[in-house]
C-alpha cells in the first residue's frame, strides 16, 4: 500500500539474518537444543535450524559484513563523517513514511526484529560509501545553485496525508463497520478486529503517509484522501474484489525546499553522476584494504 517501502532501499541489506552471523559461536552449545517437534518422535535441533540458515544466507551475510568493517574503516582512515542533520534526514524520511516514530519502531519489530540503532548504522553506512565516492570531486557553489533553480521541481515536497484503512469482504460488512464507526467505536480497534489486509491490520489499519506519486494507491483512492476532511470516514470503495474505508488523520501542504536545505543532497547526487557506480567504488575499497575470505561460505 502507501508502503511500497518495507523500509526502503536501505533496509533491503538489513534483513540478513544476524542470527546466521553468529552460527558458529554456539553451534556446538546448541547441538541437541530443540526448536521444534513434529509428531511422536521427530524433531529439529537449533543446530539444524542454524546450519540450513548459514548454507542459504551466510554469504549474503558475510559480504554485508565486509562492505560494511570495509566503508567504515576506510572513512575512519581518512577522516570522512557523516553530516548528524543528513543522517537525521533521511531517518525522518523512513520514520514519515510509517506514521511517525512509534509506527516506525512497531514496524521495525513486527517486520525485521530489529531497533532503530541498527537502521541508523545502515544510513550511516549508505552516507559514508556515497561520501568516499565523491570526496575528490569539486563542485562550485555556483554550480550547486544553477543546478538547484533548474531543477525545483525534484526539492519540492508534495502536498501528502496520514491515512488508514479497513478493508473488508463485502459491502454489507462495510456498511456495518461505518455505522459502528458512526457510533463511536475505535477505528484502529476495528481494523485490527476486522479488516482483511495483512499488511496494515496488524498496525490499526496505518497507511502511513502517502502522497499522490509512488503511492500503490488506486487513483480513486487517492482522489478521496484529497477530498477528505481530517477524521472523517470515507464511503466503502471498490477496490478489486474488496470494499475500502479511509480515514485522513493528518495532512501536510505542499513545501518547496530551500536551496541551503538540499544543498550538501545536491552536491552529492552531481559528484556521483561523475563517478562509477558504488559497486565499482565498493569493490575497489575491498581490493585495496585487502579483503580475504578464509574457507568457503556456502549461499
Amino acid at each position: 500500500m502507501g508502503k511500497a517501502k518495507v523500509l526502503w532501499t536501505l533496509i533491503g541489506s538489513l534483513i540478513v539474518l544476524l542470527s546466521v552471523v553468529t552460527w558458529s559461536w554456539y553451534k556446538q552449545a546448541s547441538d541437541f537444543k530443540t526448536v521444534a517437534t513434529i509428531g511422536s518422535g521427530q524433531s529439529i535441533t537449533e543446530a539444524e535450524y542454524l546450519a540450513k540458515l548459514k548454507k542459504k544466507y551466510g554469504k549474503q551475510v558475510l559480504e554485508d559484513m565486509i562492505n560494511r568493517k570495509t566503508v567504515f574503516l576506510e572513512a575512519e582512515r581518512l577522516g570522512v563523517t557523516v553530516d548528524p542533520k543528513q543522517e537525521e534526514a533521511e531517518l525522518a524520511k523512513i520514520r514519515d513514511s510509517y506514521g511517525g516514530e512509534q509506527a516506525f519502531a512497531a514496524a521495525l519489530k513486527q517486520q525485521l526484529n530489529i531497533d532503530e540503532s541498527e537502521v541508523r548504522e545502515q544510513i550511516r553506512y549508505q552516507l559514508l560509501l556515497k561520501e568516499l565516492a565523491t570526496k575528490e570531486v569539486a563542485i562550485s557553489d555556483d554550480d550547486l545553485l544553477t543546478y538547484y533553480n533548474n531543477h525545483k521541481e525534484n526539492y519540492a515536497q508534495p502536498m501528502k496525508v496520514h491515512a488508514w484503512q479497513i478493508v473488508v469482504a463485502s459491502m454489507t460488512e462495510a456498511k456495518q463497520v461505518l455505522r459502528e464507526l458512526k457510533d463511536g467505536a475505535n477505528f484502529s480497534t476495528l481494523a485490527k478486529e476486522r479488516s482483511i489486509d495483512s499488511l496494515t491490520s496488524a498496525n490499526g489499519g496505518d497507511l502511513g503517509w502517502i502522497t499522490g506519486t509512488g503511492s500503490d494507491l488506486t487513483d480513486e483512492e487517492q482522489a478521496v484522501l484529497a477530498q477528505l476532511e481530517l477524521n472523517e470516514d470515507s464511503q466503502p470503495l471498490k477496490v478489486n474484489d474488496r470494499y475500502v474505508i479511509l480515514r485522513v488523520v493528518e495532512r501536510k501542504g505542499a513545501v518547496q525546499q530551500s536551496f541551503d536545505e538540499v544543498k550538501e543532497q545536491i552536491r552529492q547526487d552531481m559528484a556521483l553522476a561523475q563517478v562509477d557506480s558504488l559497486d565499482q567504488v565498493l569493490e575497489r575499497l575491498k581490493q585495496a584494504a585487502n579483503v580475504h575470505i578464509i574457507g568457503e561460505t556456502s549461499n
